[in-house]
């Protein structure tokens, strides 16, 4: 923890330095920008509850989607079927899913279409985590369920899941994140409400104390994110 500390203070001094030496309005001093977010904290709240909202709903769908797409590519009783939707699954990941945006826009509207493309891209982490995790369990103890009479059903949930939790949860970890990054583009098609809304909107009133004061809003919560994973991982995680 104290190394997360000092990189912060560090980060923290570098950009007050910088935004002295540079001197000009797009980079403000730090305790400008932190004096701007404790007078806007009411603004703040209200678009960060949206924002969390929107990175809740598209991490619960990507984690569901991504689990099923992952065990089934890895766990089809028919391997053809089960080598297809592994190859669909690599073939598309490269794609920029931000491109197809306009498309979802038809088909969602506009609110759910923020979702989709948040839930779209952080399907992939999730999906490739369960895919390669789910192949790296002990096979001595599924071949002794086998011989127990047991199932791949039993398998799946008694060895398989166990073995595999670190990468999933590892992949839900960069699907979470990646969803907060990808809200600034999704929340700046329309300004409704949401951090990346006020990023967005923010930046072209050339109100940089304000942009600022949203960023790091942002990325508070994306941080505070990853330390409660990283913290659930390690109480599931505790028998490994």
């Amino acid at each position: 923890m104290r190394y997360y500390l000092a990189a912060l203070v560090i980060l923290l001094a570098l950009w007050q330095a910088a935004a002295y030496v540079v001197n000009k309005p797009y980079l403000p001093p730090l305790t400008d920008v932190v004096a701007r977010a404790l007078s806007d904290g009411p603004t703040l709240a209200k678009n960060l509850a949206a924002t969390l909202a929107r990175v809740g709903a598209a991490a619960s769908i990507a984690l569901a989607s991504g689990m099923a797409a992952g065990l089934a590519a890895s766990w089809l009783s028919e391997r053809v079927s089960a080598n297809l939707l592994r190859a669909a699954v690599l073939l598309t990941y490269p794609i920029p899913h931000v491109a197809l945006l306009p498309i979802l826009l038809h088909l969602f509207g506009v609110e759910a279409s923020k979702v989709a493309l948040m839930s779209l891209i952080a399907f992939y982490p999730v999906a490739l985590s369960v895919m390669e995790w789910t192949q790296r369990f002990p096979r001595d103890l599924a071949a002794l369920i086998y011989t127990m009479g047991g199932g791949r059903l039993a398998v799946v949930r008694y060895v398989v899941l166990p073995s595999a939790l670190p990468g999933i949860i590892t992949g839900l970890k960069i699907a979470l994140n990646t969803a907060y990054s990808v809200s600034f583009i999704a929340e700046s098609l329309a300004l409704t409400d949401g951090l990346g809304a006020l990023i967005y909107d923010s930046w072209h009133r050339l109100d940089f104390t304000e942009m600022y004061a949203a960023i790091l809003t942002l990325s508070a919560a994306g941080v505070l994110t990853y330390a409660a994973m990283s913290a659930l991982e390690k109480k599931l995680t505790e028998w490994l």
